[in-house]
């Protein structure tokens, strides 16, 4: 059976130099010879550190002849180990006056974790130099418990550039998952650095207009991938940022629930945000599936919500739930009792609501009101061709609709306007 140690070497994919330098450690752990064990755990954990500043990015306020000189000194066998271990030394520099990084260290730490670092490399010259300090079984799982808790945290700038360049197309192909990257996220950013992150990252405006949505994909893959202590600053700042929010939710109001509006705020949005957004009769539906509006508001929801979209076509689904929540009766009212359908130059209210009128006698079952107040609007010489062209779509001839249609207006002789005899008569 593998000591959780072993099963986690397994899923990390390390090096084939790091993975031997485990396995000698295992090997030592396993036959008590604590000291050796501790030693390679040791060289294993250094070696990963070594190989990521390799492979890693520069950061900012490095100097450029200074990144290559370090690159160039970790080749050197006799001096890598001492200039990794002086790399996670290193601190950020802070001018006193103006309070302005002047220079960023090489790893984005904090001091706790460059102490334990310290500690641990004492603990490595005790056993190379054979020193009094006793070293035993606990002290070699202990470094395993430290470099499995830590080994993940690479650094906020570090990831912050990583993000950027893949969203470089000239660096990363625009269809590369990003997934990957967002999971990074919570081992490499410490905790009490995760607004400044998702500031630095959601608010940075150098990046251009069109990449609005994939910042938006990456929001949304976040919520779903990331545990909640990653995502609540991130939340925090799309709900403090009203255009955030708006444009977010229009393009994934599935996510609208990760939120978790207090009803005030739930009724705020619906009454000033909802008419901000793209999508809303998508946002208006998950609000009504999940029972975010109290029922005594949903009359008073509906009417604001026909008052503001300019069409009708929700998928099947949304649609039986605007059903179940009496939605047609707020068309009725809002649109047809309306004086403005029937009444002086009617037509340019109609052009207006032309789709959300069509849509609905698309979707709703045929109706005597319905068809009483679009006849008297095409008794008036001043009506909505608008509306007429969406007609030649929706009253094809013998489709089940129209033929209700028929029945209702012969039942009740019904004079059809010459404008819709073509579809009746």
């Amino acid at each position: 059976m593998k000591l959780p140690i072993e099963q986690w070497i397994d899923k990390n994919g390390f090096s084939e130099n790091v993975n031997s330098l485990f396995r000698d450690s295992i090997v030592c752990y396993k036959a008590g010879a604590n000291r050796a064990s501790l030693l390679f755990s040791y060289l294993a954990f250094i070696t990963i550190l070594k190989e990521r500043i390799i492979a890693g990015t520069k950061p900012n306020l490095i100097k450029e002849e200074v990144w290559d000189k370090l690159i160039s000194n970790l080749q050197d066998e006799d001096l890598w180990e001492a200039i990794v271990f002086d790399a996670t030394q290193q601190r950020e520099k802070i001018d006193q006056a103006t309070k302005e990084r002047k220079k960023d260290p090489v790893f984005n730490i904090n001091e706790n974790l460059r102490l334990q670092i310290k500690y641990w490399k004492d603990r490595r010259n005790d056993c190379a130099h054979f020193k009094d300090n006793t070293i035993d079984t606990f002290h070699v799982e202990s470094f395993w418990a430290f470099v499995e808790s830590n080994l993940a945290k690479r650094g906020m700038q570090s990831l912050l550039n990583k993000f950027y360049n893949h969203f470089d197309q000239t660096i990363t192909p625009p269809d590369k998952d990003i997934t990957p990257l967002v999971r990074e996220i919570e081992f490499s950013v410490e905790k009490p650095k995760l607004k400044v992150f998702w500031e630095a990252l959601i608010n940075d405006e150098s990046w251009p207009y069109d990449l609005a949505k994939k910042k938006q994909d990456l929001i949304s893959i976040s919520l779903e991938v990331n545990k909640d202590f990653v995502n609540e600053s991130l939340i925090s700042i799309i709900k403090e940022n009203e255009n955030y929010l708006n444009d977010f939710l229009s393009n994934h109001p599935e996510k609208l629930l990760r939120f978790n509006f207090t009803p005030q705020e739930i009724r705020k949005f619906w009454k000033e945000n909802l008419r901000k957004c793209d999508n809303i009769l998508g946002i208006y539906t998950i609000l009504l599936r999940n029972n975010l509006i109290p029922k005594s508001e949903i009359e008073e929801s509906n009417k604001l919500v026909v008052n503001i979209i300019k069409d009708y076509s929700p998928n099947p689904i949304d649609h039986q739930i605007l059903v179940g929540n009496e939605f047609l009766k707020a068309f009725k009212s809002e649109v047809l009792d309306n004086p403005s359908l029937t009444g002086f130059k009617s037509f340019h209210w109609v052009n207006d609501r032309a789709d959300l009128i069509a849509g609905i006698i698309k979707n709703y079952p045929a109706e005597k009101d319905i068809i009483l107040k679009i006849f008297e609007h095409y008794g008036s010489a001043y009506h909505s061709e608008w509306l007429l062209e969406r007609f030649d779509d929706i009253f094809e001839q013998g489709s089940e609709l129209t033929e209700d249609y028929k029945k209702i207006i012969n039942t009740e002789d019904i004079t059809i306007p010459r404008y819709l005899k073509k579809y009746f008569a």
